[in-house]
């Protein structure tokens, strides 16, 4: 099986190799035998991580993740997984592709919401607070969360934490996740995701595993194992995603001319 993972942002694996390095490990433990999996960046795409904050910005940045989605597809890939907590594109590629487009954020969440009764997110930026808890609410996991900001944030400065993955010193990072995970569980917490791909792989390769008894979720890992589940789902004939209302897909003639159009 082959499967896309989908950077959000421009991430030339030359300069940014030691996260590379760190995805490709967490990838490696849990996938299946027979997988093969493909790491890209966008590199039409923003390269300031910070910029991912201001709404504007990352919408027109997901148009350009659904781009890059839509023409790494036409390489014979089974199946795509997000390595975005934002999910950034998803949904448009979702619409037009026909194999599982499956995002790191809606996988964490539904598999979340089968460890245990209520989850809370840890992100790397206080900045990103309002969207990742926006996202939980319309995606409707709002019941499944700790009803107290069920959505927080390391206090890291985000630079601080590149460089401690490209240098591959992870203690701080570790230690400083490990406080407002604890302070989750103290809030009813029984699941923790790690809410940025940035940082979630250093929990599936190095451990700790669990915070005070809640198993932390790898959203990297979450989109992948649950896109190998579909795409195998799909090749034994069941359909994987509906057609219907809001899903509806133009017939393959009409989208091809429509991507033409777009440049796609």
């Amino acid at each position: 099986m082959k499967i896309l993972s989908q950077l959000p942002i421009s991430m030339p694996r030359e300069t940014y190799g030691p996260y590379y390095d760190l995805l490709t490990r967490a990838y490696d433990k849990f996938r299946d035998e027979k997988t093969k999996v493909t790491i890209k960046d966008v590199p039409s795409g923003i390269s300031n991580p910070a910029l991912m904050t201001f709404t504007g910005i990352r919408e027109i940045n997901a148009t350009e993740n659904a781009r890059a989605m839509i023409r790494s597809a036409r390489e014979d890939f089974d199946a795509v997984a997000g390595a975005c907590y934002f999910d950034c594109g998803i949904k448009t590629a979702k619409s037009l592709l026909s194999i599982p487009v499956v995002g790191a954020a809606e996988a964490a969440m539904y598999l979340a919401s089968m460890m245990g009764t209520r989850f809370a997110v840890v992100t790397s930026e206080p900045d990103w607070i309002e969207e990742i808890t926006h996202y939980l609410t319309t995606a409707g996991f709002s019941d499944l969360a700790i009803p107290c900001r069920p959505v927080r944030a390391m206090t890291m400065p985000l630079q601080e934490m590149f460089h401690g993955i490209m240098n591959g010193k992870y203690d701080d990072i570790r230690d400083d996740f490990s406080t407002r995970a604890e302070e989750c569980t103290e809030d009813g917490a029984e699941v923790i995701i790690a809410g940025c791909g940035l940082i979630s792989s250093i929990f599936s390769t190095t451990g700790p595993a669990e915070i005070e008894g809640a198993p932390i979720i790898d959203p990297m890992v979450a989109s992948l194992k649950i896109a190998e589940l579909m795409a195998g789902i799909q090749k034994s004939g069941m359909k994987i995603q509906s057609r219907r209302g809001i899903f509806q897909a133009p017939s393959p003639v009409l989208r091809e001319s429509g991507l033409k159009e777009l440049s796609v």
